[in-house]
């Protein structure tokens, strides 16, 4: 990243203000709330059954509401939190919950870039398996862990994750992401995606 788009940035997370309409907030969840949420993943996750890129498990809303539908509403509550924050400083239209989960990734594991709706077919951009989802909300558990940076390459800039950060965007290749690998630790966080359309909104 560049000397002056990281200032940007910088200046951009002080004051609670999207750049390139990527929304950057601290402190958004409590370290109490993102301490809980890791307690979830490393208690429930092994009994999901939907797993990522690299093979590590997703702790889904259906998986917990099965075992702890209590935690399973409390984090309910987190996602709604996290959707007023990107409608009102994104300009949103109404947004509904699509899906969310609480995810780990180890030493080794990366995400290469992708955008959320859309993928790449013979030089152009198609909808996706999920073209429902119109905007990402990523919000960040930890800071114990090296490398694992969030990355936007077409944009230049790069966020490191740290308890209680959200992170949120349009779904679309305009904002194409990628994660590096990470060197050590565990890395946490709670994805969330969102919908305009209230059909295609997660069932509770």
């Amino acid at each position: 990243m560049c000397v002056s788009a990281l200032a940007d940035l910088e200046k951009s997370v002080a004051q609670n203000k999207p750049i390139n309409r990527i929304l950057v907030l601290e402190n958004i969840l409590s370290l109490q709330e993102c301490r809980f949420l890791v307690a979830l993943y490393d208690q429930y996750s092994e009994l999901a059954c939907s797993k990522d890129y690299n093979c590590r498990p997703l702790l889904d809303y259906y998986t917990l509401r099965g075992v702890d539908s209590k935690s399973a509403s409390s984090v309910c509550d987190i996602t709604l939190r996290l959707k007023e924050k990107i409608e009102t400083h994104l300009s949103t239209s109404e947004l509904f919950v699509e899906s969310f989960f609480v995810g780990c990734i180890w030493p080794g594991d990366s995400h290469i870039p992708h955008a959320d709706n859309e993928r790449r077919e013979h030089r152009r951009w198609v909808p996706n398996h999920t073209p429902q989802r119109d905007y990402t909300g990523l919000a960040y558990l930890n800071d114990d862990f090296t490398g694992g940076e969030l990355v936007f390459p077409d944009l230049d800039v790069v966020i490191a994750p740290k308890p209680g950060l959200l992170v949120g965007f349009p779904s679309n290749h305009k904002f194409v992401h990628a994660v590096p690998k990470v060197l050590s630790g565990k890395r946490y966080s709670l994805p969330i995606w969102f919908t305009v359309n209230s059909a295609k909104a997660m069932q509770v």
